[in-house]
């Protein structure tokens, strides 16, 4: 049975391409020398309402990033390129965090802000939480 996971050599045969972080982001999949779109799939643009749903959009994607990259760097881990892009994209998620966090509250259970009281995990409106008017 084919191991699509093993086959690193696609990687070593050329150097990978990879999209924008929107293109990517919107295709799941950052490596264009990789994609190959199903039948006439055409990706959504996904537009973000207010800026708080601008910043947890921007936070959505350089996170994909981050993590398309750390899975490409378990198999190239020589590729010093490679990798002080995947730590500029993990500095920006930790800047994006802080940022998003300072101004709308925690993205998850271990966030610093939640150390002071009162304990205000389940306040305000989660990331996944929307508000319809009907």
């Amino acid at each position: 049975m084919y191991n699509y996971y093993m086959d690193n050599n696609m990687f070593r045969e050329s150097r990978p391409e990879l999209f924008n972080l929107n293109v990517g982001y919107d295709n799941g999949n950052m490596f264009s020398n990789l994609y190959d779109s199903y039948k006439n799939y055409k990706p959504v643009n996904l537009k973000a309402k207010d800026d708080r749903e601008k910043l947890l959009l921007d936070l959505s994607r350089v996170s994909f990033a981050a993590h398309e990259l750390k899975l490409y760097l378990d198999l190239n881990p020589n590729d010093n390129s490679m990798l002080a892009l995947y730590n500029d994209y993990e500095n920006k998620c930790r800047e994006l965090t802080d940022i998003y966090e300072k101004r709308y509250g925690a993205l998850n259970s271990n966030s610093k802000y939640l150390n002071k009281v009162p304990f205000n995990w389940v306040e305000g409106i989660w990331p996944w939480e929307e508000k319809f008017n009907v």
